[in-house]
């Protein structure tokens, strides 16, 4: 009889918004790759929590460009061994099955509950936690997640639809920015300790944090933008991490 060959660590990354800052890039494109090579070199799992790209649409037969290269990447871990699951955020419009078929992602479009080594996990990008009372931001999602939206916007050629898809994350992050409510994490924490769940992972604030409630541990993972803060659960323990290590 086999010995079950142990899992790896777990990772958490958040909110990359990818091709919203070229000149950022240059640099933390180059650092995402050195992460994502220690990801694979531990035979880790990895849980990207939404917004990877600052847009995402598939139409039939085409999908956006810009991301080709980190897309690949991702392919190349899959096909490799690691475990990679994407949960949608808001700035992901229209998660298609290009990201399932062709990528090899497992992807979840609403609240993903797992069990990791043991422990019952909720993860979610969180935007619908952090905006409970803004009903303009409420209102633009469902309108913009809306079948007739997705029909409309496969009806324009792709290099128009791009550039206003660009413009359209631009307002949704302006209008980010200004919203400064903040949701109640420790309720909802509370409600999910309540339901059981050892662990709450979570994005879309940008701000990492980590913080318990009774026997629940709370993330918000942070960006890579400012912070390049990421998740990980290892021998039982979450820890909130900073890449490159030794950065404080």
């Amino acid at each position: 009889m086999h010995a079950k060959k142990p899992q790896g660590p777990v990772y958490f990354l958040s909110d990359l918004h990818l091709g919203a800052y070229p000149e950022a890039e240059k640099s933390s494109i180059p650092m995402l790759m050195d992460f994502l090579s220690m990801v694979e070199k531990h035979s880790g799992r990895l849980y990207i929590v939404g917004d990877f790209l600052d847009f995402w649409f598939e139409y039939r037969a085409v999908v956006p460009r810009r991301p080709f290269r980190l897309l690949s990447r991702l392919n190349t871990m899959v096909e490799n061994g690691c475990e990679v699951t994407y949960v949608a955020g808001n700035h992901d419009y229209w998660v298609g099955s290009f990201l399932a078929d062709d990528v090899g992602l497992a992807t979840c479009t609403d609240v993903l509950e797992t069990t990791i080594d043991g422990k019952r996990f909720l993860i979610s990008h969180g935007d619908g936690i952090a905006t409970t009372g803004d009903f303009g931001y409420r209102a633009l999602k469902a309108a913009l997640h809306s079948r007739l939206a997705s029909i409309g916007f496969r009806l324009l050629h792709p290099d128009f639809g791009m550039g206003l898809a660009r413009l359209v994350s631009k307002l949704s992050r302006k209008r980010s920015d200004k919203n400064n409510d903040q949701p109640d994490l420790e309720a909802f924490a509370k409600r999910q300790a309540k339901r059981g769940i050892d662990y709450i992972i979570l994005g879309h604030l940008h701000r990492p944090k980590l913080f318990e409630v009774g026997c629940t541990r709370c993330m918000v993972v942070g960006d890579w933008i400012d912070h390049f803060t990421y998740g990980l659960f290892t021998d039982g323990t979450l820890t909130l991490e900073k890449w490159p290590p030794g950065v404080s």
